[in-house]
């Protein structure tokens, strides 16, 4: 059994870096809840992601964008200067992310069980790359099982991306398993190339389809837990003679 796993706002909380430098700069300035913000900006970092890849938006310029997109219609201003600042206070707070609580657990467990774990995730190279290690994560997963699209040059939910990670791991897609929070780039991506697809919709959000692609949905960690620890089971079982 192979476990594959995305990285922001799956393996850590990724609103809890934005809240803080969001406080930081713009508490009391606008009545939109920052956990709207928060999203907003998820949404906004993957259209500036696509328009820096068709070569719209040139790479200086993506973080800016990105908090135009985030901040408009709040009544906040935001600069160049501003945005640069905003940048470099949230990688501060992102360089002391941690483990959501019941992920070492799970990793445990899988490490235990011999199951071949990796990460899949989106993102520049260099700043994925701080938050694992950040996270820790060389405890359970190899660096060179741990791939970042802005690294190998291909971006969730394209399948070139999970089939690039088999030929890399010399895995087969029905004995793999991808653990997620995003439904499209996540879900769909992992289900049309094939593999297993765990939803860890922690956020509670509403399913974009109507009819559910993931093989699994869950809603809390301990729940996560649970069915991975029954995956692992189940296949230990059916592999005995």
């Amino acid at each position: 059994m192979n476990l594959v796993f995305d990285v922001d706002d799956t393996l850590y909380d990724l609103m809890k870096p934005f809240k803080k430098t969001h406080d930081k700069f713009f508490a009391g300035q606008t009545e939109i809840d920052p956990k709207e913000l928060f999203v907003k900006s998820r949404i906004a970092s993957n259209i500036v992601l696509d328009l820096e890849k068709e070569g719209k938006i040139l790479p200086e310029d993506a973080y800016f964008r990105r908090m135009q997109l985030t901040y408009e219609h709040t009544g906040i201003s935001v600069s160049r200067e501003l945005s640069d600042r905003f940048d470099r206070e949230y990688r501060y707070q992102q360089a002391h992310i941690e483990l959501f609580d019941f992920i070492p657990g799970i990793l445990d467990d899988c490490a235990g069980q011999q199951v071949r774990l990796a990460v899949l995730t989106n993102g520049r190279g260099s700043v994925q790359r701080q938050k694992i290690h950040a996270l820790g994560l060389e405890r359970w997963i190899d660096e060179a099982d741990i791939f970042v699209s802005g690294e190998i040059g291909y971006q969730k939910p394209d399948r070139k991306a999970f089939r690039f990670v088999e030929r890399q791991l010399g895995i087969h897609p029905e004995d793999t398993w991808y653990v997620g929070d995003t439904y499209q780039s996540d879900m769909i991506g992992a289900k049309e190339a094939g593999w297993h697809a765990l939803w860890l919709n922690h956020r509670e959000n509403p399913e974009p389809l109507s009819v559910n692609a993931a093989d699994a949905e869950v809603r809390s960690g301990e729940q996560l837990a649970k069915l991975i620890h029954h995956l692992i089971r189940r296949e230990r079982v059916a592999a005995e003679p």
